[in-house]
């Protein structure tokens, strides 16, 4: 922030007249900084001394700014100053943020008049809106059918739904342990137009790895390097902890590495954090064997490996391939 007010001072030092996209870069910048009084006074000064008109993209991140400090009381004044100025043009990104900060604070009952608001004024809601309010139902309100509806809605009102839409209540079905209901809505995307992501596909491994059932989450591991997404150590070391402690079934375990290594869906930092979590016990032979193993399968992956135990052991691993 320094840098830029430094550049603030050199733009009028240089006759260069500010202009409302330049104090929107900085009313954004201070507001993602939690330095709200400064926004402020910065929306002040543009007028008085620099004869520049706060527009909505001045208002937008001061609205944001004080919804997520917990001064919704404050942001819904701002938004009717907004309202009393004719030469504002409202939009629905203000809406979907007051949406979202009302579910936050328990007060989904305002919802509606903001909803109906947006009507009278003459604003749509949007796939942003409706997802603020899918958002509400699914991580406050824990109301899935209240999510299920909202999705209707969005189609009735030809808002087709993103896929943020649908790994929001993915989400929210796995932290309530409903992964049978999240697996069905993830098999269900492509019939509704909408095809999983990498992220789509992250949750869901993470919530059936929540929900022990580790055998169902290899099956979306698979599918995940398939289409050739990278796989973080975190998760990787969930799923083969898991079938470790559970069904202790190491066959599994070493087809799941293989799999993984021969995509070559993971980097070596991820390499060296799974080695350091899941080989505790300094078995050289038992290392040996595992390295022989890659090495039948893939070099590229063998080497990999090996630089991961050396790192973690500091062993001397000598391969033949």
């Amino acid at each position: 922030m320094e840098g830029a007010w430094e550049l603030f001072d050199e733009m009028r030092s240089k006759g260069i007249a500010p202009t409302v996209s330049t104090f929107g870069t900085l009313v954004s910048a201070l507001c993602a900084n939690s330095m709200l009084d400064d926004a402020f006074r910065l929306k002040e000064t543009m007028l008085t001394e620099h004869n520049v008109k706060p527009n909505a993209y001045i208002y937008t991140p001061l609205i944001k700014g004080l919804c997520k400090s917990g001064e919704l009381d404050l942001a819904l004044q701002l938004k009717e100053e907004m309202l009393s100025d004719k030469d504002l043009a409202m939009d629905s990104a203000v809406y979907s943020t007051l949406i979202r900060a009302l579910f936050r604070v328990n007060r989904k009952g305002e919802v509606v008049g903001l909803l109906e608001e947006m009507k009278r004024i003459g604003i749509k809601p949007d796939v942003v809106t409706y997802n603020a309010m899918i958002s509400g139902f699914c991580e406050d309100e824990k109301d899935f059918d209240a999510a299920f509806e909202t999705l209707n809605e969005m189609v009735r009102q030809r808002c087709k739904p993103d896929v943020v839409s649908y790994n929001t209540i993915i989400a929210g079905l796995c932290k309530a342990g409903r992964w049978r209901d999240a697996s069905e809505l993830f098999d269900d995307m492509p019939r509704r137009e909408c095809c999983p992501d990498v992220v789509s596909h992250r949750i869901l491994f993470e919530g059936l790895c929540d929900a022990g059932e580790f055998r169902k989450a290899r099956m979306v591991l698979d599918e995940m390097v398939s289409k050739g997404y990278k796989l973080g150590a975190v998760s990787m070391r969930k799923l083969l902890e898991g079938l470790l402690s559970g069904e202790k079934d190491r066959n599994l375990v070493d087809s799941t590495l293989f799999r993984v290594a021969k995509a070559n869906a993971m980097g070596l930092e991820d390499w060296e954090t799974l080695v350091r979590n899941i080989v505790t016990e300094p078995e050289k032979l038992k290392a040996a064997k595992l390295l022989a193993c890659l090495s039948m399968r893939s070099v590229a992956t063998g080497t990999k490996l090996a630089a991961a135990l050396v790192a973690h052991n500091n062993w001397r691993v000598q391969c033949r391939w």
